[in-house]
């Protein structure tokens, strides 16, 4: 009985987290985890951070980390003030892609970096600016 309490209490607190998560400034709306042990794959002989964006109008960011090592390394995104936006571990895998929504950030300066304890493995830096355009019409009758 007390193991099924536990059980029970350890998801709702986990989803509690996730329903947190999903109000954040920047967050993960769509995880693929992939290990790629096929013969067809080249294999990863180096880490890399491979950041990109879907699509020109969004601010959602394609995130490809790739670690031969295997090794259980965190995900981090930081704003231009050092200020920690968003922070995950990730599943140790060869190949880690994700998707993160970016929409609700203000202009500036972020960083996705990749660190195994204290040692930053890998950082990309994403400017977001905002930039409006005037069109003005004239019609004379």
């Amino acid at each position: 009985m007390k193991r099924t309490a536990f059980l029970l209490a350890t998801i709702l607190l986990n989803l509690s987290f996730a329903k947190a998560q999903a109000n954040a400034y920047a967050f993960n709306d769509n995880k693929i985890s992939i290990v790629s042990n096929d013969e067809n794959t080249t294999p990863v002989t180096a880490f890399r951070l491979k950041v990109a964006q879907v699509e020109t109008e969004a601010l959602i960011f394609k995130i490809t980390v790739e670690n031969p090592g295997t090794e259980k390394v965190t995900l981090c995104i930081k704003d231009a003030n050092n200020y920690t936006l968003h922070q995950e571990s990730l599943p140790v895998t060869m190949l880690y892609v994700a998707k993160f929504n970016m929409q609700e950030l203000q202009d500036g300066a972020y960083t996705f970096e990749i660190r195994k304890g204290r040692n930053r493995l890998a950082e990309k830096v994403v400017n977001i600016k905002t930039e409006t355009s005037i069109n003005r019409t004239v019609s004379v009758q």
